[in-house]
């Protein structure tokens, strides 16, 4: 079997039925192999985007998403995908290409002794080292297995992230001794990347479980770590038992618990719902489970952040516990899932504190005449969502919708908050509704950000996949330029009057043959929306929103407290 054939079945056995890809000359084996194998194979037009995709695909199904790439430029464009999905602890396993072994650059005390000797040859392992948790040239094809075996195993234990594995020209098409690769061995890890579950789970369960017996303002932290290890049907056990009041961080876990528990207090952060950060200023104890607490959950000003509580924090990384911007008093080194299940066991009794949860009002926030209020939109989406997932990007176009959506059980809401990079709305909604058995995905992207993977909408063509994609158009970056509106009191390149234009998108959809609908203002929301809802397949919606669009107070720590 040749090499390149025998890791397309390696994926289709143990990782996944789905590869995202672009094509290129130092995988050509490789592309040839996923050509006749079992797997669905989706082309992207970006290598950027296909790593998004991927992305997209493992937050949906919780398996690593799978990305074939080719060396040199294909590696570090897919750089930004694997750097997001790093960030926010999402399984991915990257295939990349190299040259053959002999146009390899010799190295003299790690640096190469020419800049390069093959064509397209680049060291993309030393780019990807520092924000994967393997990163591996195979460079002796008797490993392949091995090294296939501990890249999926790192990827999906201890704290998920993506591995990637570089597959030289001439490796891919050595022809494997089946035998011999069975005589080599399986690889198993040294040791569990858990932490030790031991007595010592159960003796912190009972400590935490006194501190949220004698507590008067408890809360609940619900972050994504808790799906990443399979706890969610743990989290609701809890919930259920002990009533408690939660609050979810915005963009990593808004879809974690919902407003159909009656005591979620909504989305938690500087650009959070008010109840959320008010709960969060004001409670005596703070217990935060699979959330790494980032700037965007404690504010800048984190020496503030829940200062009347007893902190309480559960993570599977040390280091994420003992991080310089925090001071946790009862940090806990242990597993998600493990942890709720071991607290499910303590008698909790319920006790919660009353905190009034208000819904945006739109009219509070109405922009200039003749544009579409972004919150009336939000609003009036929600009539309509049933159990669409939802993926956003960054700017407006994300953290509007956080701050407004409302969700049901079960329903999706894909961001990538570590990174928040531009233009992966797009391809993450690809992924999504691929993950999802083609069903109706909505993608939220800035008129800005779309411009960065705006090829993709050929992929969404081509494999007519029903996205809804809404285009917040609000003439640039809305974010850059309030921030420069604020600091300097002058924009610059930030929209069309200092130096970023942006093309026509009710001509730019026809031509990817998607159709389009523009809505422009309050008046012809209701007809539109309507539209784009009731259309089957793809469609591109473009919401005319005012630049200087009204916005939820940003939240610092501390801003809310009072003297209770």
């Amino acid at each position: 079997m040749k090499l390149s054939d025998y890791v397309m079945q390696f994926i289709k056995e143990q990782v996944a039925d789905t590869v995202f890809l672009m094509s290129g000359g130092g995988i050509m084996h490789l592309v040839d192999s996923l050509g006749k194998s079992d797997l669905y194979a989706y082309c992207c037009h970006h290598e950027q985007a296909a790593a998004i995709a991927a992305e997209g695909y493992a937050r949906m199904k919780n398996v690593p998403g799978v990305v074939l790439v080719t060396t040199g430029p294909g590696g570090t464009n897919a750089l930004t995908g694997v750097a997001g999905a790093w960030l926010d602890s999402i399984p991915m396993l990257v295939i990349a290409g190299q040259v053959k072994r002999a146009d390899i650059t010799p190295r003299k005390d790690g640096v190469p002794v020419v800049r390069q000797t093959g064509f397209q040859e680049l060291n993309v392992i030393d780019m990807m080292k520092p924000i994967t948790k393997y990163a591996v040239t195979v460079d002796r094809p008797q490993n392949i297995r091995r090294v296939l075996q501990k890249a999926v195993y790192l990827a999906t234990h201890g704290r998920p992230g993506p591995v990637f594995v570089e597959i030289p020209l001439d490796v891919q098409a050595t022809e494997l001794d089946l035998a011999y690769l069975e005589e080599c061995g399986s690889w198993y890890p040294a040791m569990d990347l858990l932490p030790e579950q031991s007595d010592a789970v159960l003796c912190f369960a009972y400590k935490v479980g006194q501190l949220l017996r004698n507590a008067k303002r408890p809360l609940l932290m619900a972050g994504n770590g808790i799906r990443l290890a399979g706890g969610v049907d743990a989290l609701n056990r809890f919930l259920e038992k002990t009533k408690i009041n939660v609050v979810t961080p915005m963009f990593t876990a808004d879809d974690l618990v919902t407003h159909e528990y009656p005591y979620y207090l909504g989305r938690q952060g500087m650009s959070g719902n008010r109840a959320a950060n008010y709960a969060v200023d004001n409670c005596d104890v703070l217990l935060v489970i699979g959330e790494r607490l980032q700037l965007t959950q404690t504010s800048y000003d984190h020496g503030n952040f829940a200062t009347q509580a007893t902190k309480i924090m559960v993570d599977i990384d040390l280091g994420e516990l003992q991080k310089n911007t925090l001071s946790i008093d009862f940090p806990v080194l242990c597993d998600a899932k493990t942890f709720l299940e071991a607290l499910c066991a303590e008698d909790i009794p319920p006790d919660r504190w009353d905190v009034a949860v208000d819904r945006i009002a739109p009219a509070e926030y109405a922009c200039a005449e003749g544009y579409l209020n972004v919150y009336r939109f939000l609003d009036r989406l929600n009539t309509y969502l049933d159990s669409m997932p939802i993926v956003t990007a960054n700017g407006m176009a994300s953290v509007a919708s956080h701050q407004a959506l409302t969700l049901k059980n079960g329903q999706r809401f894909l961001t990538n908050a570590g990174l928040g990079h531009m233009g992966s709305g797009l391809p993450m909604a690809i992924g999504a509704c691929i993950a999802n058995g083609y069903q109706p995905v909505i993608c939220m992207e800035g008129d800005g950000s779309i411009m960065l993977n705006l090829q993709e909408l050929q992929t969404i063509k081509h494999h007519n996949l029903p996205i809804k994609v809404f285009i917040f158009n609000n003439n640039g970056y809305y974010s850059i330029r309030n921030t420069h509106q604020n600091y300097f009191d002058n924009v610059f390149a930030a929209d069309s009057s200092s130096g970023v234009s942006l093309p026509n998108f009710y001509r730019i959809a026809p031509a990817f043959g998607l159709p389009i609908v523009r809505i422009c203002n309050d008046h012809e929301l209701d007809v539109g929306l309507d539209q784009v809802v009731q259309h089957r397949g793809p469609i591109v919606c473009e919401l005319m929103l005012d630049p200087a669009q009204p916005m939820l107070e940003r939240w610092s720590a501390g801003m809310l407290r009072e003297a209770l």
